[in-house]
């Protein structure tokens, strides 16, 4: 039933109200009367009436004051104004608090059954509207991860204004911190033609390879997994520790491997100047796993057996060429001329690459930083860097 409290200074006026309809024919219960201003917001705050029937001039507080109190509370009740002849001037200046309607004295019975008629219909209304917001919170809720992941997927295709996307991080309360994490992973068709043809599709390796990203990532409250409309199979994650974060790469191809059978892509990025960049990192990488994807599949073996094994300081494309059964020279030629870099220079431009990641993390030493690489000389990584970068591994990190 809607609940109705009664507020007037005169007995005869409540008691007038309490008979003057038959209030269980509009589903009211009378749950409160006040005979004055500061009971009456006492029996407010208690009973949260639906609709409040309130005399504008009533001792210790005035009805003006209680809508006043009543809008500092944030109180949701309809009000309804019971007003003389002599109190009209306060009855129009109590709209300004949004009251619903006002009935002058004395009260008769159709005015009472037009008004509570009125009060009703605007309550069903109201209750009508917060089931629906009930239902869209519920279906929210229920619905998050795939409405995280839609959003992603929209953003990074290009699809959501600057202003779109953090209006969106805001709703879904998304915080990466500092450091955020992109790895794009790509299915070769033309490496797994044996596990295609036989038993998977391209669309089941990508949902595979999503549930094991989120078995690796359970523990964490920060990711988000989903696939892009280029068949990529994306993680966007906070980086909590940066190592950690760049062995994930090598980690992922050898759980893929081992698992699904499966050979893949996999370009990872780092992104520290702003939210917003992500998606700028995002386009970079995967335009790099396209560039990838042309190469021959001897030529991306090789590639692939570069990127897993860069921080090995003895690697030479004689460990390469014997893994892959196939002499250096050839290998040398074939590497040259699918991707316009040597052996060396493509070892040299992953280890940078990766050293630039790991020295985001202003406490680590470059020593440290050559060791983690695959250079066990700091003078020959500071010259391989500089000769990279332009600049040396200590002028970068003070630039951070």
């Amino acid at each position: 039933m809607w609940k109705l409290v009664i507020a007037d200074d005169e007995p005869k006026i409540r008691r007038g109200i309490e008979n003057i309809l038959n209030w269980n024919k509009f589903n009211i219960d009378i749950v409160g009367e006040a005979e004055d201003g500061e009971l009456a917001l006492e029996v407010i705050q208690e009973r949260t009436p639906d609709i409040i029937l309130l005399d504008i001039n009533m001792p210790f507080l005035n009805g003006l004051n209680l809508l006043q109190r009543l809008k500092e509370i944030n109180n949701k009740s309809i009000v309804i104004i019971i007003s003389g002849y002599d109190d009209f001037s306060y009855a129009q200046k109590a709209l300004k608090f949004n009251v619903f309607d006002y009935i002058l004295k004395p009260v008769n019975k159709k005015s009472m059954e037009d008004i509570i008629t009125k009060a009703i219909y605007k309550l069903n209304e109201i209750e009508r509207e917060n089931n629906y917001l009930q239902w869209i919170n519920k279906q929210v809720t229920e619905n998050i991860d795939v409405l995280k992941k839609t959003f992603f997927s929209e953003w990074l295709n290009n699809k959501l204004s600057d202003d779109e996307v953090l209006r969106e991080m805001e709703f879904f309360k998304i915080d990466f911190g500092k450091n955020i994490g992109i790895t794009v992973i790509k299915i070769v068709d033309k490496l797994n033609i044996e596990i295609i043809d036989k038993k998977w599709n391209t669309e089941l390796l990508e949902f595979a390879i999503a549930n094991l990203l989120n078995d690796k990532f359970k523990e964490s409250n920060v990711k988000f997994i989903f696939a892009d409309d280029k068949k990529n199979v994306i993680l966007v994650s906070k980086i909590d520790d940066m190592f950690e974060w760049i062995t994930l790469g090598n980690q992922l191809e050898v759980e893929i491997s081992k698992y699904l059978k499966c050979n893949v892509i996999i370009e990872q990025a780092n992104v520290s100047s702003g939210i917003l960049k992500i998606k700028d990192a995002y386009l970079t990488i995967r335009n790099s796993v396209n560039e990838k994807k042309k190469c021959s599949p001897m030529a991306l073996l090789t590639i692939k057996y570069i990127e897993e094994n860069y921080y090995s300081n003895n690697l030479n494309i004689n460990d390469v060429s014997d893994r892959l059964e196939v002499t250096s020279s050839y290998l040398s030629k074939l590497l040259k001329k699918e991707t316009g870099s040597s052996f060396i220079e493509y070892l040299t431009n992953i280890r940078i690459k990766k050293a630039m990641y790991i020295m985001e993390d202003p406490t680590i030493k470059i020593y440290d930083v050559a060791e983690l690489v695959g250079y066990s000389n700091q003078h020959y990584f500071c010259r391989a860097f500089k000769k990279v970068v332009g600049f040396s591994p200590t002028e970068y990190k003070r630039g951070k």
